[in-house]
């Protein structure tokens, strides 16, 4: 894919990481069909390269995004679930179910399905400052893309229900402390923050980084029986691999393990 066929967002990788930032700055990079097709191209090209571990979303100049772009040409109003089924369940999906782990860095406003599209993330992260809004019921509407299914798991079904029934804003601070997000910095050092998690990733065994994502996400679905048995599985694999051994030789040696996802 070349940078130049993309008008709407930017990717980028470096070694083991991709980058995609929404890049319509103009408008609080609010989506449209045409960057849920550049999304597409993006997470495409991260399934073919075989080196790309993490993947970091963000968004360009003064916020992360601000949910669907209402005036978009392509989005036929009284068709709603249509543009789910064609743009935000299949990505929201996919990337809760790839094996590379995904980092949303949030700053400024996330908005509507923009906020559950930093939901989405394997790891959200945030300036203190920044706004996280379910902004559906103020044009008559409920959460969607993954909002009703993130928000009761991950902050429990009261919080979940306030903030979706109200559209009630809060801050990237106020979701670190309810356990909506991973962690919040003060906006100076949220991008370094973001490169230090995902080079901290990248150095770390793939294949179990994909094991425990998998684990994580299917778990709600299963028992402890079911869940102990997946466990079993997948720790019989990651076993037999050489990042387990190189990291038991180089715990033994008190050394640094180098990793080489095999």
């Amino acid at each position: 894919m070349n940078q130049a066929e993309l008008t709407e967002i930017i990717y980028e990788t470096t070694d083991r990481v991709a980058q995609i930032t929404l890049n319509r700055p103009d408008k609080l990079n609010s989506l449209t069909a045409k960057m849920h097709e550049e999304f597409r191209l993006a997470l495409d090209c991260i399934d073919q390269d075989p080196r790309i571990q993490i993947l970091i979303i963000k968004g360009a100049g003064k916020g992360f995004c601000a949910g669907q772009d209402l005036s978009d040409p392509d989005l036929k109003l009284n068709h709603l679930g249509e543009t789910l089924e064609i743009n935000y369940n299949p990505l929201i999906y996919r990337l809760t179910t790839m094996k590379q782990i995904v980092i949303a860095s949030v700053h400024g406003v996330a908005a509507g399905a923009g906020c559950n599209l930093a939901l989405a993330a394997d790891l959200t992260i945030a300036s203190k400052s920044a706004s996280f809004i379910q902004a559906f019921i103020k044009i008559g509407l409920m959460p969607d893309a993954g909002g009703t299914w993130f928000l009761p798991k991950r902050i429990g079904l009261q919080k979940a229900m306030g903030l979706a029934l109200t559209g009630e804003k809060i801050t990237g601070e106020q979701a670190d402390q309810m356990g909506l997000i991973w962690k919040s910095f003060d906006e100076e050092i949220l991008i370094s923050e973001t490169a230090q998690l995902a080079n901290q990733l990248a150095k770390m065994p793939g294949l179990a980084l994909t094991e425990i994502k998998k684990a994580m996400q299917s778990s709600f679905n299963r028992t402890l029986v079911e869940q102990l048995a997946v466990e079993c599985e997948a720790q019989d694999r990651l076993g037999k691999t050489n990042d387990f051994h190189e990291g038991v030789s180089a715990f033994l040696e008190k050394r640094p393990a180098r990793f080489n996802n095999s």
